[in-house]
């Protein structure tokens, strides 16, 4: 298996029966203070889809404490199994992180998988190297599951109580200007944010924007796989749909998940007439009030263009960059995906041939550009 032997003081195992069930709370307690695309309910989902087997797994470590790494896999014909870290694995630092990895690969290679794909949330800032060192153990550059390769990251943690009026103005006073005068506005013209119930009703009123917004700009899954994934955070605690009205009439909506002391942004959308004008940012500010209630210290709005082509014009993402860096300038820059070969020529077959043709059908299938 590419990347060596490994560290002996650090081994993956099935998680037991009682860490199954205690599961977001281990997910919670690692060093990254949780991942939600690793926790129970999106683990879940992925499973009932009927697409993926689900693995618990905890890296032990003799100096450090244990951590707990979900797993999606996928049985692939002649090749084995494919094994996916969503958004992970975690660790302190970019060594940590390594490890981990290595760790489940040899586990891995053990239940005939033939590949296992990483996605680190280290900040490229804090260990510039840190692509660099992964592909020096083994990992090869490969296509992200996840989204958010570069992201924009609001800290939403206030000295104040959380949920309280004086925590509000304390989260208001942090973000940027041209958002707190979003904000302000929005609540001047009328624009009414509230936390939705996941009904189906309010589930269908949301994918509407979804598909007005998706036209013509990039493949939108089925309406009954939103409605699953929102009413299914939002059953477990995880998840809220938010909808922002105008004189009655629905102009935006979003829906955000979190698990730990992290917050994602997950969907959103808004109409394109001057009536939804603000709806966004007073959007985006209940979602961060709702993360600072649940004592999260982090809000992810999921998508930026990299820090290094932030004034882009061209980059695909350049307008979204530019809203959501509105509440906070800093873009967070990630290693980006990596893939260990488990077995090298079953490997070797999947990226010439396997991986593309999975892709094509995925998209036919469900319309879903990754499998």
């Amino acid at each position: 298996m590419a990347g060596g032997a490994g560290s002996s003081n650090v081994i993956a195992r099935p998680a037991t029966p009682a860490e199954v069930v205690s599961w977001d709370s281990l997910i919670a307690s690692n060093p990254g203070g949780g991942e939600v695309w690793m926790g129970e309910s999106y683990l879940t989902l992925k499973r009932d889809e009927g697409r993926y087997l689900v693995r618990h797994l905890i890296v032990d470590r003799t100096a450090k404490p244990s951590i707990a790494v979900g797993v999606l896999a996928k049985r692939v014909p002649l090749l084995g199994e494919w094994w996916h870290l969503p958004a992970g694995p975690d660790g302190e630092d970019i060594e940590s992180v390594i490890e981990a990895a290595e760790a489940v690969g040899r586990l891995a290679r053990k239940h005939d998988a033939f590949l296992v794909k990483i996605e680190p949330r280290l900040a490229v800032a804090a260990y510039p190297d840190a692509a660099r060192e992964i592909r020096s153990r083994g990992f090869v550059d490969t296509v992200r599951v996840i989204p958010n390769p570069s992201t924009v990251l609001v800290k939403v943690s206030t000295d104040a109580e959380p949920g309280t009026e004086q925590a509000d103005m304390e989260l208001l006073a942090s973000l940027g200007k041209k958002a707190r005068n979003a904000i302000t506005r929005a609540a001047r013209d009328g624009i009414v944010v509230t936390r939705a119930a996941a009904t189906n009703e309010e589930c269908a009123a949301l994918y509407r924007l979804l598909q007005e917004t998706a036209e013509g700009r990039f493949v939108l899954r089925s309406e009954q796989y939103y409605r699953e994934f929102w009413q299914r955070f939002q059953r477990s605690g995880d998840g809220q749909v938010f909808l922002a009205h105008r004189d009655g009439e629905l102009v935006a909506g979003a829906f955000a998940m979190g698990l730990g002391q992290k917050t994602t942004y997950k969907d959103g959308a808004s109409v394109r007439a001057k009536s939804g004008y603000g709806a966004s940012h007073a959007l985006q500010w209940e979602v961060l009030r709702w993360a600072n209630e649940r004592g999260a210290t982090v809000h992810d709005l999921c998508g930026a263009p990299p820090a290094g082509r932030v004034d882009d014009k061209t980059h695909p993402l350049h307008g979204v960059g530019q809203f959501k860096r509105s509440f906070s300038a800093e873009i967070t820059d990630y290693p980006g995906a990596f893939d260990l070969p488990v077995k090298p020529r079953a490997f070797a077959l999947w990226t010439k041939l396997g991986d593309r043709v999975m892709r094509r059908l995925s998209l036919l299938r469900w319309k879903d550009p990754y499998y």
